[in-house]
């Protein structure tokens, strides 16, 4: 079982890292740095396997694993990072951005007629 928990965190860690760019020197760490990047479910799954992997270290804590339930947290979390596309992460990224620099430009410009009316100069 303790090679099983391992193999499962170094696949996830290796998930977070190709696909939310998460770095960190522990699942834990990266975890954290993910933060609200994953779905509340897939943190609790993710929260799991970093507890496991804590009590897997030890060989009479070991048994307080519940491997079904590991098991399901790593299937559910592997689905989930396997579903996001990192090009596609960043394209909606670059579209926010340019469309909430649009929105800014049209209100001001909008602003700045109403004022130039107001005064009598359009």
């Amino acid at each position: 079982m303790v090679h099983t928990i391992d193999q499962q965190v170094a696949e996830i860690r290796g998930l977070l890292e190709t696909k939310l760019r998460v770095r960190g020197p522990s699942l834990a760490v990266q975890v954290r740095k993910a933060g609200r990047a994953v779905p509340r479910a897939v943190r609790r799954d993710l929260a799991y396997m970093v507890q496991s992997a804590d009590l897997v270290k030890n060989p009479k804590l070991a048994r307080m694993v519940d491997p079904s339930h590991a098991q399901r947290a790593h299937r559910n979390a592997v689905t989930y990072l396997n579903t996001i596309n990192p090009r596609e992460r960043r394209i909606t990224a670059a579209v926010n951005v340019a469309a909430s620099i649009a929105l800014v430009l049209l209100v001001t410009g909008a602003v700045l007629l109403y004022v130039l009316v107001q005064r009598g100069f359009v």
